[in-house]
């Protein structure tokens, strides 16, 4: 994925699965391995400032608009990260249970 690619996720309005403006992507969190970004980090409403990770699997771009697989409440409910710089082993793998990543893989 070039640079381009990635500022163009890094400026992006995120929206929930259900068409429900979540925010402006925060981060953008690349896989260590292969560089591909995996992760974004995005703020939902006007007080919270805590950044929320989301899979970028099964997303889908229309214009500068992000389309995220998931509901808000699903979202704010998964589990929280010590920072929004980089996740920890097990803090990626509560994630990735918790989104269901390894169901979606294993079924493909």
């Amino acid at each position: 994925m070039s640079q381009a690619e990635i500022n163009k996720l890094q400026a992006a309005v995120a929206w929930d699965s259900k068409g429900k403006k979540l925010g402006d992507v925060n981060d953008v969190h690349l896989e260590k391995e292969s560089g591909i970004p995996a992760w974004i980090t995005v703020s939902l409403g006007l007080l919270n400032s805590r950044k929320h990770f989301v899979p970028l699997a099964n997303s889908r771009f229309e214009g500068a608009d992000l389309h995220l697989a998931w509901t808000k409440s699903e979202i704010t409910d998964a589990p929280k990260a010590a920072n929004s710089i980089e996740l920890s082993a097990a803090e990626e793998t509560a994630l990735i249970d918790y989104y269901r990543l390894r169901d979606e893989a294993s079924a493909s």
